[in-house]
């Protein structure tokens, strides 16, 4: 409705269909999502996000808001801090999708009391783990939830954890149907997010006093809550009787809605009451004001960093049935508050504070200038109240790590999945199933005419297509068989060589342009210090290379699939980021052919999961479908840079504002490499994989990367194999350096005994 009622909620209009800016977009899964709903809820996730980087700095986290007041605060509060803001898209299904499809988050995030079934349902179909945090149910709003547990009951159980406010909210969620098991009192995080306000200058015009009136509501202010009840006229009219004692008092009135700016003037004109707006004096050094007097705060971010001068506060929406505003930014200050007894918002809050001796509430509008002229005439018990209000958020705060804690471990349990919608269910769905069924097709074929080669044939290959870090590991391999003293050679397919030839023999170490070889087969002559054949009929290419070098055994490089050559020992690599394909055969997902095939592998090797609990969880997940293979875990390390203008191998940069691009199969990977590296990317592209790049992409990327601020390109060694003749002039007055990488593999000695244990008992005459 406010689509239609108000124009600016037609900003960024895109957004609230799921249609995010293109730098949003992510290769592989892994970010955080974050929804707040409006301005208090985006002060509440500041904690939040810092426990986040604080346990994994490379963690992608976005926030999305609903409200106009939340985007503003949004932007302003979160920039250096979220990776991107965005407005939560319409709870339909295909706009929740769009944006799971564009973030490829690992979690979703709610914050307190916002139940969107297609935002809830759509999340978990996707994969993410779905965590509600800081939820609440107030006891004016329990009997609707209540009555509403057909609805709300189904929708609350998809959620993977919930963290109630308070030991009130947990019993009616629980009440609503939430598994106690999934039930999680971690504390509120109103109270991190209370000490993390910065001050605000505003002018003290030298009053002896401040009062400040904050987040006042007019009649009718809520849709949630009708009444007629004008917190301004009651504001005011205590402000009048106090006057007469304190002649030198400063009343900071703050309305709630910047709607009621205006009307809040004309009201103070009318009563004759000194006053002066704070957007009329914003660029004056020394404003003046005749005291009593008002300072009419008709801005938008300054009244929580204002709390701090204040003598008193009183906190609106309490007096009229709107159930209280947030409490914590003023007690955070050690301000005395003040209160009516309409707190149902934060019940919980307002219970501590009263219980302690740190807040007082009033009963109606009368008692709101009494109460007030006592904390302003009683200076002890002011400080009194203020000292208690401060340790009360002392004593509470902890609750963003306790969260974090908590919910780690469903983050990196989480596989995303493809959530296909109609297109995709209509028409790459029978495709994907001529994909089963042409590859199972091929796979009788090549079987019954599966031929050997003199010597075992080591098999590397993936489930999925893209990236996983099969040929460097292939280069590892080959390296450490080397050491032990055997003769490798690699056998591997050479994607899109232009040459004519069937087969290619090249020595280790040969320079041969990447035109013969495809940019591939270059890592492995540049990585491998061995003969490497290249030729899509391997067991062809196999016999001629061992007619022109004693190879003792061959590594075969993405041969999984490949059932026209006998391999001896199948060893398959599992991208941590996207281990099964988004759970489905291409073109509707990433799998090769279907996970049982997964039951074929003699190893398992596990990429990018350097987090302990991301690899357990995958070891588990793979024993579904292989039980009996050992399963290793390798990591990948930079070894160097290559600088090109300078032709010189540097450990470091010179610089550290870098704009990344690359044309990978899983360029987040090349990505987070980066920002473990302490390197500030500025702006990024990705191509597809073994992408050919041209004259005029290459300074397309420059340009907009030097607007971005880089100093310097990166990219990877395989994209630099893909560069045309003469690059440098078109990406200038930018330099190009490319990253060469290691692979390292946790119990290397177990992994490489276990192969020579295998090779040893089925060709133990081969290599003698």
């Amino acid at each position: 409705m406010r689509l239609l009622s108000r124009r600016a909620y037609w900003s960024h209009f895109g957004e609230r269909v799921g249609f995010l800016p293109r730098s949003f977009k992510r290769t592989a899964p892994g970010a955080i999502w974050l929804h707040a709903v409006s301005a208090g809820e985006i002060a509440t996730v500041v904690p939040l996000i810092q426990q986040i980087r604080a346990g994994d700095p490379r963690v992608d986290v976005f926030v999305s808001t609903t409200t106009l007041a939340g985007r503003s605060a949004a932007d302003k509060r979160l920039r250096g801090l979220a990776d991107g803001v965005f407005f939560c898209p319409l709870d339909y299904p295909s706009c929740v999708r769009r944006v799971l499809n564009a973030l490829k988050p690992s979690m979703v995030m709610i914050l307190e009391t916002e139940i969107w079934p297609s935002l809830y349902a759509e999340s978990k179909r996707f994969g993410a783990c779905l965590i509600l945090v800081n939820t609440r149910i107030s006891s004016k709003s329990w009997p609707q939830y209540a009555a509403m547990k057909w609805f709300f009951a189904p929708v609350l159980r998809l959620a993977d954890a919930v963290f109630p406010q308070s030991v009130a909210d947990r019993d009616r969620y629980y009440q609503l149907g939430v598994a106690p098991a999934r039930l999680h009192i971690a504390g509120n995080l109103k109270y991190d997010a209370s000490s993390m306000v910065p001050k605000t200058a505003l002018p003290a015009f030298e009053a002896r006093q401040i009062w400040i009136a904050a987040s006042t509501v007019g009649p009718g202010d809520s849709r949630h809550y009708k009444h007629d009840v004008d917190e301004d006229d009651i504001v005011l009219d205590a402000f009048r009787k106090l006057s007469a004692e304190f002649t030198e008092l400063l009343l900071i009135l703050a309305p709630r809605q910047p709607t009621r700016f205006d009307d809040a003037a004309r009201k103070l004109r009318e009563r004759g009451i000194s006053f002066v707006r704070r957007t009329a004096i914003q660029n004056q050094f020394h404003p003046s004001l005749r005291l009593p007097g008002v300072l009419l705060l008709d801005t938008i971010g300054e009244l929580s960093g204002a709390f701090s001068m204040a003598d008193v506060v009183f906190v609106g929406g309490s007096i009229a049935p709107r159930g209280g505003h947030n409490i914590l930014e003023p007690a955070a200050c050690g301000v005395p508050i003040v209160t009516g007894k309409h707190m149902e918002n934060f019940e919980a809050i307002a219970r501590d504070f009263a219980d302690g001796g740190a807040l007082v509430q009033v009963e109606s509008r009368d008692e709101l200038a009494p109460a007030i002229s006592r904390l302003l005439r009683d200076a002890s018990t002011a400080r009194l109240m203020g000292r208690r209000a401060r340790q009360i958020i002392v004593e509470q705060q902890g609750a963003a790590e306790r969260v974090m804690d908590r919910v780690w471990p469903m983050y990196w349990s989480a596989n995303m999945k493809v959530s296909p919608g109609l297109l995709a269910r209509v028409v790459l769905a029978p495709l994907a199933g001529l994909w089963e069924a042409g590859g199972a097709l091929k796979r009788r074929r090549d079987l019954a005419r599966q031929q050997r080669l003199p010597v075992p044939v080591i098999s590397i290959g993936g489930i999925t297509v893209g990236g996983a870090g099969k040929t460097p590991f292939t280069v590892y391999l080959t390296e450490r068989l080397r050491l032990r003293g055997y003769h490798p050679a690699v056998l591997t397919r050479g994607y899109r060589r232009t040459t004519p030839a069937k087969s290619i023999i090249v020595p280790a170490g040969a320079d041969v342009s990447p035109a013969l070889t495809g940019d591939e087969a270059q890592i492995l002559l540049r990585g491998c210090i061995c003969p490497v054949g290249i030729g899509s009929g391997r067991a062809e290419t196999g016999r001629l290379l061992l007619k022109h070098f004693p190879a003792d055994m061959f590594v075969l490089d993405d041969g999984f699939q490949h059932a026209r050559l006998h391999r001896d020992i199948d060893i398959v690599i599992i991208d941590g980021l996207m281990p099964f394909g988004r759970g489905f055969l291409v073109p509707l997902g990433r799998l090769r052919e279907p996970l049982q095939a997964l039951g074929r592998a003699d190893i398992l090797v596990v990429s990018r999961a350097d987090h302990d609990p991301r690899f357990a969880h995958l070891r588990k997940e793979l024993r579904r479908f292989n039980k009996t293979a050992p399963i290793f875990r390798v990591r990948t390390r930079p070894r160097q840079w290559r600088i090109s203008s300078k032709r010189q191998v540097v450990e470091e940069l010179p610089v550290k504002k870098v704009g990344a691009f690359c044309g990978l199969g899983n360029p987040q990977a090349f990505f987070n490499t980066l920002h473990g590296l302490d390197l500030t990317v500025v702006f990024r592209w990705s191509f597809s994989d073994h992408h050919a790049y041209q004259q005029l992409e290459l300074r397309r990327i420059a340009s907009q990367a030097l607007r971005a601020g880089a100093e310097i390109l990166v990219t990877t060694e395989k994209d630099r194999i893909n560069f045309p003749l003469n690059f440098a002039s078109s990406v200038a007055p930018l330099d190009v350096a490319w990253l060469e990488i290691d692979n390292t593999v946790d119990d290397e000695d177990e992994l490489l005994s276990w192969i020579e244990s295998a090779l040893s008992a089925r060709f133990a005459k081969t290599r003698y």
